[in-house]
């Protein structure tokens, strides 16, 4: 799946270990549906998905009307549906946070994996690739776990989520929502997480601050007791904010236009 969350100190960042959560919860602010392959959809990332986030410049001639893209675009859209094969996760996960923040009707939870809906979550899906998204997520990575559980115990505190979160072992990666954090002791933090796989479950990520480890059950339908728990250290797991989201640009148009629609 592509994703296309004492101890602080002693790593530079202070973390205040006070419980804060978001209003958020993954039910009724997530996806009825759970988190599907491109095989379980007919819709496909298409020509009118590239005119919605890209406008004009994805078209031969600058013609929006029975557009047809020009060679950059056409290969985006191929990148994007080749990269949705196993997956929507980062699409699912941060089109929630953004209907959330909007408050929009109706609740996500009302919503049918069809049509706009579906096409939607196609085209946040596809806002991983943008320049200014990838430059953000791979700071992040390059930050320590402290760092990471700090800015979203920071972030919690306005009520709303900012970020997705990425994690990445050696079969693959995952996209989640945090939007609580707790602390069972000053140096575990257990960040709750939307995850699209579950759907309206409590799913959620322990950070050991001081041995700078992660654990996640991926696949445990039981997270507590998981066999096969992903496990992580830092530069295994990432964050993207919304706003890097919002504020990309095209990565193939000449005048570098502002991405529109897909947020």
């Amino acid at each position: 799946i592509i994703s296309a969350c004492g101890g602080g100190a002693s790593s530079g960042s202070a973390i205040d270990v006070v419980p804060v959560a978001t209003l958020l919860r993954p039910t009724p602010d997530g996806y009825a549906f759970a988190n599907f392959p491109a095989s379980a959809s007919p819709e496909e990332f298409n020509t009118d998905d590239l005119v919605k986030m890209f406008g004009a410049e994805a078209c031969t001639g600058g013609v929006e009307a029975a557009c047809e893209p020009i060679a950059e675009a056409a290969a985006w859209a191929r990148m994007v549906n080749q990269a949705r094969q196993s997956g929507h996760c980062e699409g699912i996960v941060v089109e929630a946070s953004k209907r959330f923040n909007l408050s929009l009707l109706p609740q996500t939870v009302e919503l049918v994996n069809e049509g706009e809906v579906t096409h939607q979550i196609l085209r946040t899906f596809g806002t991983q690739f943008l320049p200014e998204v990838q430059e953000e997520t791979n700071g992040w990575q390059k930050k320590s776990l402290s760092s990471i559980v700090a800015e979203l115990v920071d972030s919690f505190k306005t009520g709303k989520p900012k970020y997705s979160m990425g994690l990445y072992v050696e079969q693959g990666g995952h996209a989640l929502l945090p939007y609580a954090v707790e602390f069972p002791s000053p140096e575990l933090a257990r960040i709750q997480l939307y995850d699209s796989n579950w759907p309206g479950k409590n799913r959620y990520v322990d950070v050991d601050l001081k041995a700078k480890k992660w654990q996640f059950s991926f696949s445990g339908e039981d997270p507590a007791n998981d066999p096969d728990v992903w496990t992580g250290g830092e530069g295994d797991m990432d964050l993207t904010s919304l706003d890097a989201r919002n504020n990309s640009t095209c990565p193939f148009c000449v005048n570098k236009t502002k991405v529109k629609n897909s947020m």
